[in-house]
């Protein structure tokens, strides 16, 4: 029991030095797995180019609608998921995703 014990210390032990060593890297990140990746953009400022754009809690639009934008709105854009068409958004209290081929540049 006491050697389980002694390579269990040890597991723990390199995880938590591992996961030390992501948070003090500025050029690495840590992986995560719950997360979508995307792509960090400075915040940029765009703004709605249709009739109208839906704020999505996620990248698809199978997702719950959070707001709808009307034309002209001002966003700011966080970052854009690699590999898709969709901008992670703010604009006032929401915060949520929209379909990059409804914005334009401010």
């Amino acid at each position: 029991m006491k050697t389980f014990i002694a390579i269990s210390a040890a597991a723990i032990t390199a995880a938590m030095l591992t996961t030390a060593a992501y948070a003090a890297s500025p050029q690495t990140s840590a992986p995560t797995n719950n997360a979508p990746a995307s792509i960090q953009t400075a915040d940029v400022t765009m703004v709605v180019s249709h009739g109208y754009a839906h704020v999505r809690k996620d990248p698809n639009t199978k997702s719950q609608i959070l707001a709808t934008l009307k034309k002209g709105t001002k966003v700011d854009v966080i970052e854009k998921v690699p590999g898709s068409k969709w901008a992670h958004v703010k604009t006032g209290t929401f915060d949520g995703y929209v379909a990059l081929s409804l914005l334009k540049a401010a």
